[in-house]
């Protein structure tokens, strides 16, 4: 199934999610003032020079990690939108259609440096997850849920939190520190990948904490983990003729 997406279908649909108050396919409707990231302007050019999504070259140097998401590039060639809420803080919207329905993924700015907050512990963070938040987006994920896909910074935390409700009993038999181990994806039905730091030193290792059995996370291969959840979703996304603005 191939369907169109207007940018009115999109404009319309944003208030179930987000007060907007700018969205523009092309740089010329940027208004004067608005703090966009330059590579993100570049891509608003080529994507008017083009008719198709120009962003999936930001992408290219985690395509052996992510096939999953390499994938959903070579099926989906709608151009990106930017949307600016009512803070003025900038995104970047990828429109895309499933079995008909309209989704969006959205994706934040690039950090310009290691957060503060996990400065840290930034270097044991695998290098190429690092190199997503600094070079591509800062959290990627439904725009609908904030979920299926790597959260903004913001957005993590440890195990420990008061949020994930694991007693001091629990904790004590669990093969991990709890306070070392960080949730950086949410799949939307109350299960996060995480990082897990309990090691004195090294590259973290995943490990998925799930809501229905909390005593006993599963160790996995991070990136493994990661691609399959996002490429769920991605195995009912319509394609788009490539070259053809949509």
């Amino acid at each position: 199934m191939i369907m169109n997406i207007s940018k009115q279908m999109m404009w319309d649909a944003l208030p179930r999610f987000i007060r907007a108050s700018v969205l523009a396919e092309t740089a010329a409707e940027l208004p004067s003032g608005l703090a966009v990231p330059p590579q993100w302007v570049a891509i608003l050019q080529a994507q008017q020079a083009s008719g198709r999504l120009e962003a999936s070259a930001g992408w290219r140097d985690f395509s052996a990690q992510l096939p999953n998401v390499a994938a959903f590039f070579n099926k989906q060639a709608r151009p990106l939108l930017l949307l600016a809420d009512v803070d003025r803080a900038v995104s970047l919207l990828y429109p895309f259609t499933a079995g008909g329905e309209l989704y969006a993924y959205r994706g934040h700015p690039p950090l310009p440096a290691a957060p503060e907050q996990f400065r840290a512990l930034w270097p044991r963070i695998p290098q190429q997850f690092r190199d997503f938040y600094t070079m591509v987006h800062n959290g990627w994920t439904f725009l609908s849920a904030n979920s299926m896909g790597p959260l903004p910074v913001g957005d993590w935390a440890y195990l420990s939190d008061d949020r994930f409700d694991i007693d001091d009993e629990m904790a004590a038999g669990m093969p991990v520190d709890i306070g070392k181990v960080l949730t950086v994806f949410h799949n939307g039905g109350g299960d996060y990948l995480c990082l897990d730091f309990s090691a004195p030193d090294g590259i973290a290792t995943g490990l998925i904490w799930w809501h229905d059995d909390p005593g006993h996370p599963e160790v996995v291969n991070f990136w493994a983990a990661l691609d399959a959840w996002i490429g769920v979703f991605f195995e009912d996304v319509d394609s788009v003729q490539a070259g053809v603005p949509a």
